[in-house]
């Protein structure tokens, strides 16, 4: 048996595809988020993966190829995950305030996840990127809008509102927590402060007379 047959019979097993792609997307989050887009190169996710450039590309046809993936992941649980666990909701006050106790929620759950977001939309200029950051915030809005008209179809939030303006000012506040989040501002540490947060967002929508 030669050296690098031993290697790979004493070392650690060889992933699946399925799973070493996975993990080049999970190492490839890390440096995203710590590095940026630009100085984030395929040498360095190899590295911090332990494999080879050569086996990274195997699966990923190049850095922007993994990148997209990586938005696109991102976008597509983010918002099935809102949908999903607000679904067997009625109430659209109920509702619009759990989608937004998700929104803030998961910023700390998963500021990993926001973090390439956020960076990559300060950072990128690249049509594709853009593209996929675009349709993550769209759908948001449309999902929220839907939200706010049945409300104003039920009488809880004014009608004379544009739902497409309300929802742009509910992302506006959540973009504003989490890229402020990092910082440690005093408030955001007291247990309540996303109830109260949310109630003041939501204010602003609902009827004098609810």
């Amino acid at each position: 048996m030669t050296v690098p047959q031993r290697r790979r019979t004493e070392g650690t097993p060889r992933l699946r595809k399925g799973e070493r792609r996975r993990q080049l997307l999970a190492h490839a989050k890390q440096l995203f988020v710590s590095l940026g887009y630009h100085a984030t190169t395929t040498e360095k996710i190899a590295k911090a993966a332990g494999v080879s450039e050569p086996v990274l590309y195997r699966h990923f046809d190049s850095k922007k190829a993994l990148f997209l993936e990586v938005l696109g992941e991102i976008r597509a649980a983010t918002l099935e995950r809102w949908k999903s666990e607000t679904a067997q909701l009625t109430d659209p006050l109920a509702r619009l305030h759990a989608i937004s106790e998700l929104y803030l929620g998961t910023t700390r759950e998963h500021a990993l996840e926001f973090g390439v977001m956020h960076r990559a939309l300060l950072e990128t200029d690249d049509d594709e990127v853009l593209a996929i950051l675009r349709g993550f915030y769209l759908e948001s809005e449309e999902l929220l809008a839907n939200v706010i008209a049945e409300g104003q179809q039920s009488g809880v939030f004014r009608r004379p509102l544009d739902p497409r303006v309300g929802a742009w000012e509910l992302i506006r506040t959540a973009l504003g927590y989490t890229l402020t989040l990092p910082l440690s501002i005093p408030i955001y540490q007291e247990p309540d402060y996303l109830a109260r947060a949310i109630e003041c967002m939501l204010h602003s929508l609902i009827k004098t007379d609810v």
